[in-house]
């Protein structure tokens, strides 16, 4: 009889199937090793090489560059460090310094502190499952270690910024992937569960949504 009510219910064998095997997962990274501190990748605080490209140019420009929050600082054969062109956040498309790419993120919420933020600076990650992965350092007062947030983006558009605390974390990244009822309740649930394994956690996503003809 069960084997009889898998063949008929489809759907709920995978997603059986893709609840056994998240567990699984989610058990085997925690075993395999201790989640390790994310690096910060801090705005430099000197120009460094790279390249940008504004919202009005079709073409990249390589010269020297400084970025912060809020704009992006060019020193080029005609612009020294001390007279810097300076560009503000929402003309600039997106630039590169060494191998580290980023690209603007638009109205965003950032949670500490709390602030509605219309434009920033993010480094982009890797894309899986149809989202873009993308970081945001948020620098407080002196005295006080920056933040990390890792945003996840479709199309430039922010949906959801996921904070380094474990819980949050696991809390926001569920809202995200609710349609995956195993998976969202999961990371409810488990405290196992940390920011380090977002890569694995989408790839499940992924691979869900293939298995159900989700779009």
């Amino acid at each position: 009889m069960l084997a009889a009510d898998y063949l008929s219910a489809p759907i709920n064998l995978m997603t059986k199937l893709y609840r056994f095997a998240l567990l699984c997962l989610v058990a085997g990274t925690a075993r395999a090793q201790a989640p390790a501190a994310p690096s910060v990748h801090l705005p430099p605080t000197s120009f460094k090489s790279g390249a940008y490209l504004l919202n009005r140019d079709r073409d990249w420009k390589h010269a020297k560059l400084l970025y912060d929050a809020q704009s992006l600082s060019v020193s080029d054969a005609d612009h020294k460090p001390q007279y810097p062109l300076v560009f503000p956040v929402d003309s600039v498309r997106a630039f590169f310094i060494g191998r580290d790419t980023f690209s603007v993120v638009r109205q965003v919420d950032i949670p500490r502190p709390t602030q509605h933020v219309p434009s920033l600076f993010a480094r982009n990650l890797y894309h899986r499952a149809g989202y873009e992965v993308k970081e945001y350092v948020a620098v407080l007062p002196a005295g006080q270690p920056p933040v990390v947030y890792t945003l996840l983006t479709q199309g430039g558009r922010p949906l959801a910024v996921l904070p380094p605390n474990n819980i949050q974390f696991r809390l926001a990244l569920s809202k995200v992937l609710r349609d995956f009822t195993a998976l969202s309740q999961q990371l409810e649930l488990d405290n196992n569960i940390m920011p380090e394994q977002l890569p694995e956690l989408l790839t499940a996503y992924g691979r869900w949504k293939a298995a159900n003809g989700k779009k």
